[in-house]
């Protein structure tokens, strides 16, 4: 997936090079930078990367844990008395940071791993947090409440591991890629694998590249290769895989709901994004031209991250593009949650913002600051958890913050 995301990275750079070597700066330092005021405290319940269309980065994660410990904080065991400062009553009286500290009435993040690598991917459910490692080629957890790290699949080296991780039923589900037709959708125990490895749930394919959930257990897949094919199938798949597009360009993420299916492209134009609103039309193009990343529906839009423009928004039948965040900046992967949309930027220093979906401007919340490259995000009832890429395979890690 790496050397893959490289010429994928050079080729629309070739046509797109106003972005400039800014989009390659990082940070490594891991420490909250207060945006200022008091806190504002979400209480929409998640349902994590992609949205409420599928659970790409969260699988199923039910959102009933209150994370590591209660968040109903005791007005007898901690009194509020100074919020700025007190971590069961940041910002506001009741408002627990999970084991984080307060400061300036802000939780700050709590690092649940700090690991050499390229952390990818990401899901959580009522207990874990799981992740792909594109350096160590494997699936690793860590408790919510953080502890020891445990391997789910361990694969060799270098095996690329591609976008996207669902947490369904008792299973954990990826995607691997070889390079040629002996990849495919995989499935492990939530537990780990072990010496068993993992089952194939939808092989061989051709360059796998995307696994994601859409409502009713329908895993969503994409081949990312010139006439790779967009795809579906209900858990537990014994059918093999059902065509929806069956000749696009490198297509990379979906989101899929009903028989509505969105995804992004990286050629022709240096980008699309591409869907069909039944399974009999063939796909249009809804936008063009833009190197887009992660989608995902939401009530009658498909809202996409546009590396290097911001996160936006178009009607699913298409027409004029809706800007959600206009700041330029290098993000990848978002998560819906309620009417709030949480994002990262590798730019700005590394932050993660939040932004409602009918639009903030310029003026997102940021959540957290000085992150080395955040990428995948995924989010619970109580907490936002994100992987750090790293630079240059160092750097990187799991971070969880109160919301």
């Amino acid at each position: 997936m790496r050397l893959r995301a490289t010429i994928v990275l050079a080729v629309w750079a070739a046509g797109f090079s106003w972005l400039g070597c800014n989009a390659l700066l990082g940070n490594e330092s891991a420490v909250f930078e207060p945006d200022g005021g008091s806190a504002d405290v979400v209480t929409g319940e998640g349902e994590g990367g992609p949205g409420e269309s599928g659970s790409v980065d969260d699988g199923a994660s039910d959102g009933a844990h209150d994370g590591p410990h209660d968040a109903a904080v005791s007005d007898v065991d901690h009194p509020c008395t100074v919020t700025t400062t007190d971590p069961f009553n940041c910002g506001v009286c009741g408002h627990d940071c999970l084991g984080g500290a307060c400061t300036g009435g802000k939780c700050q993040p709590v690092i649940l791993v700090n690991e050499v690598g390229s952390p990818a991917a990401i899901a959580v459910d009522a207990t874990h947090v799981y992740w792909t490692n594109n350096a160590s080629g494997d699936v690793r957890r860590v408790p919510i409440a953080g502890g020891a790290t445990e391997i789910v699949f361990d694969g060799p080296p270098g095996m690329i591991l591609g976008e996207g991780l669902v947490r369904s039923g008792s299973d954990l589900y990826f995607t691997i890629d070889d390079g040629n037709a002996d990849g495919g959708v995989f499935r492990c125990p939530a537990g780990g694998c072990g010496a068993a490895g993992p089952d194939a749930v939808v092989a061989p394919l051709s360059s796998a590249e995307f696994v994601g959930l859409a409502d009713g257990g329908v895993l969503l897949v994409s081949e990312s290769f010139v006439g790779g094919r967009v795809g579906r199938c209900t858990l537990p798949c014994t059918g093999g895989l059902d065509v929806i597009a069956p000749s696009e360009g490198f297509p990379s993420f979906v989101a899929g709901e009903g028989d509505s299916y969105y995804w992004a492209t990286l050629i022709p134009n240096g980008g699309n994004l591409r869907g069909k609103n039944d399974l009999i039309s063939p796909p249009t193009d809804l936008v063009t031209g833009r190197f887009i990343r992660q989608v995902d529906i939401h009530g009658a839009e498909v809202l996409y991250a546009d590396r290097g423009g911001g996160m936006r928004a178009i009607s699913r039948d298409g027409g004029a593009v809706r800007q959600i965040f206009g700041q330029p900046t290098e993000t990848d992967r978002f998560a819906l949650d309620g009417e709030d949309v949480y994002f990262g930027d590798a730019l700005s220093g590394g932050r993660v913002l939040r932004c409602n979906v009918t639009a903030c401007g310029d003026a997102g919340a940021v959540i957290a600051g000085s992150q080395d490259h955040p990428y995948a995000i995924a989010t619970d009832k109580t907490s936002i958890y994100w992987t750090n890429a790293g630079t240059s395979g160092a750097g990187g890690g799991v971070v969880r913050v109160a919301k």
